[in-house]
């Protein structure tokens, strides 16, 4: 149990230097153009607070729900800033200035470019340290709705080693590749006893073959190289991995848009709002994984942090991607949206976002208390 409490203690450590990185980026990069920065906070925006040290123009400060971060900018125009207050949080600002669209712009994608060079730097450090992760997925058990798979010949417990001799190296991958390969033949490499086997078979309109995958514990295989091609085989991990975390959140989104179409027999269930976890899931999660092989921690925190890239690039407002849109409209209309307006649907994006948390931290509470995110037996039993 200790044990347990000191890795969720790590894992809030690991998203914390995650969200201040994030900051950190706005931070710096609005300090640079000369952007007022008032208050710089860790913890959702609201309760008591710590002020921890003023500098630089800026007040430090450590919020009672450390959920979250931001970096107030009046002049970005953020949640902060209602037009033509004098003060943002408290704190007294001078008169405002106009910055041009560019440069609000780089302050607005600043955060997610820190986040983004972050798990570049983790990625390279990961290569060099333990070199390249392979999970080894294998067939679990063939789906007796699909006889695809089995038809050809597939076992369960045969390892998946290529599709069309094209590496794979999860189950992610697998699935993806299928589902574009959509009533068109392929051919499987396979391992089963130590030796090699293909088998060439025909997916189905969907893309799929009736396969039940899972994964053994990730080996990590060294890197042979100067350090320029380690860099360079960074940069194409983290674009790999990102790909698939992108199908992986546009399947989720499209799963949770209501179907009006006839339903295909034999169709997995969608997804629905009670699926959608948040900061208390990847905590635990993170916190088993780390305690089974502290190794994964590497990549857990790359991914996290890529995931913080892609969701505050969302043109919703609130969200850094929400900031580029007003500023896109701004470019188009040759003017900015009336501040009553802007500040209206900044202040609603921002309560829609708290409302959305307040979902996920339920289905989070409920997961947790009926054992459905306790990964730590099954984790154990893929490492045999």
């Amino acid at each position: 149990m200790f044990e347990q409490f000191l890795f969720i203690l790590l894992m809030l450590g690991v998203l914390s230097v995650l969200i201040i990185v994030h900051e950190c980026g706005h931070y710096l990069v609005a300090r640079f153009f000369g952007f007022q920065t008032p208050v710089f906070g860790i913890g959702l925006p609201f309760g008591p607070h710590v002020v921890v040290g003023q500098r630089w123009g800026t007040e430090f400060r450590i919020y009672a729900c450390l959920l979250g971060g931001f970096v107030a900018i009046p002049e970005l125009g953020d949640e902060t800033n209602a037009g033509a207050s004098s003060e943002a949080f408290g704190v007294d600002l001078n008169p405002f200035k106009k910055f041009p669209i560019w440069q609000r712009a780089l302050v607005a994608v600043a955060g997610v470019t820190f986040n983004v060079i972050f798990a570049y730097f983790l990625m390279v450090v990961m290569l060099l340290a333990l070199g390249r992760p392979i999970d080894m997925t294998y067939v679990r058990q063939l789906d007796p709705g699909n006889p695809i798979a089995r038809d050809a010949g597939v076992l369960a417990n045969d390892e998946i080693l290529a599709i069309d001799n094209h590496p794979v190296t999860n189950a992610e991958e697998i699935i993806a590749y299928l589902g574009s390969k959509k009533s068109t033949q392929v051919t499987l490499n396979l391992r089963r006893d130590g030796q090699p086997v293909s088998l060439t078979m025909t997916t189905s309109p969907r893309g799929k073959v009736g396969m039940v995958l899972d994964a053994r514990a990730t080996q990590y295989e060294k890197v042979e190289g100067n350090f320029l091609e380690v860099c360079a085989l960074g940069g194409q991990e983290l674009t790999n991995r990102t790909r698939l975390m992108v199908v992986k959140i546009v399947e989720l989104v499209q799963n949770l848009l209501p179907d009006f179409g006839p339903k295909q027999p034999g169709a997995a269930p969608k997804a629905s709002i009670k699926d959608l976890h948040g900061v208390l899931a990847v905590i635990k999660i993170g916190a088993d994984m780390a305690n089974v092989d502290w190794r994964t921690l590497f990549m857990f925190t790359i991914l996290i942090s890529m995931d913080l890239a892609i969701v505050n690039l969302l043109p919703w407002p609130a969200l850094d991607g929400g900031h580029l849109a007003f500023m896109l409209v701004e470019a188009i209309r040759g003017k900015p949206i009336e501040e009553r307006a802007h500040g209206e649907m900044v202040r609603w994006g921002f309560l829609s976002l708290i409302a959305l948390m307040v979902i996920v931290m339920v289905n989070d509470v409920s997961a947790l208390m009926s054992g459905q995110l306790d990964l730590k037996p099954h984790l154990k039993q893929k490492g045999k």
